[in-house]
């Protein structure tokens, strides 16, 4: 990965929430944090510097980097900032109004994830107040369909290159009607094979996990909530980023509530990385 964690950032408190999982991203890999901002006018630029500096002063990191871009369009003018680094890493928060909210950096992480195939590290609304680094478990949440394990790569690279563990899990609803002896370890068998190809395919031991809840998303942040250190990696809808994805509205609803921080990656319309 690139030696430098790029944050955008406004003017709002909410944009600051990605501070605590970017600065720690940006210390496991030994990286650069690079702030981002964009501003409609030149005129604006001095005291977004400044405002950037001081949120820089005040977590001792007098050595990072700040850029203010001029333009118009927002998403237009962070796109031109993350040509200049092209390898680094995202992380964005989103606007608490709406799913991956509709206003500033919550509609500019929509659109940077249709125009960019990096993966991006959303802290959501409801990201807590408790969740520390160093982050220490990658999460994958597949369901059996090529789109949500398109994310394996990418998911699976970040965790190798912060050293943290990586852990398949997978969400069954309630079945009724069909128990028995043999029930659980049938549920099992395609993480469990998964789990099983990780170290040829990708070099990596992996854990495994199931759940189970009527509430797949629910399940996911409730599950994560008890992981020390966790990010939870999935696969958006090819076409529509995070307003319309696997599952239904499942990406859109752990952004939403998920208490750490999310992986997000735009597959290609084949469904591949």
């Amino acid at each position: 990965m690139s030696a430098t964690v790029t944050i955008p950032l406004d003017s709002s408190a909410r944009s600051q929430a990605a501070l605590k999982p970017g600065l720690s991203l940006a210390g496991q890999l030994g990286a650069r944090v690079r702030l981002v901002s964009v501003v409609p006018r030149e005129a604006d630029s001095t005291e977004r510097k400044a405002l950037l500096q001081s949120i820089l002063a005040a977590r001792g990191l007098n050595d990072a980097q700040v850029e203010v871009v001029v333009h118009a369009s927002v998403t237009d003018g962070l796109m031109q900032a993350m040509s200049a680094e092209p390898d680094s890493p995202l992380v964005m928060s989103t606007h608490a109004r709406g799913a991956v909210g509709e206003a500033v950096v919550g509609s500019v992480a929509g659109h940077v994830l249709r125009q960019s195939r990096r993966p991006l590290l959303l802290a959501g609304p409801d990201l807590s107040e408790e969740w520390t680094g160093p982050i220490r478990t990658v999460l994958i949440c597949l369901d059996g369909s090529p789109l949500s394990e398109a994310v394996l790569p990418s998911a699976v690279a970040f965790a190798r290159s912060i050293g943290a563990d990586v852990r398949l899990i997978q969400v069954l609803k309630p079945s009724f009607g069909h128990g028995g002896p043999g029930a659980d370890s049938g549920e099992w068998v395609y993480l469990r094979r998964m789990a099983d190809h990780m170290p040829e395919k990708y070099g990596v031991q992996a854990n495994w996990d199931v759940l189970h809840g009527k509430d797949v998303a629910r399940a996911v942040v409730e599950y994560s909530a008890l992981i020390q250190g966790a990010v939870i990696a999935m696969t958006t809808h090819g076409r529509t980023g995070l307003q319309r994805v696997i599952m239904g509205s499942f990406a859109r609803e752990v952004v939403h509530s998920a208490r750490s921080p999310v992986l997000v990656l735009r597959p290609d319309e084949n469904g591949n990385a």
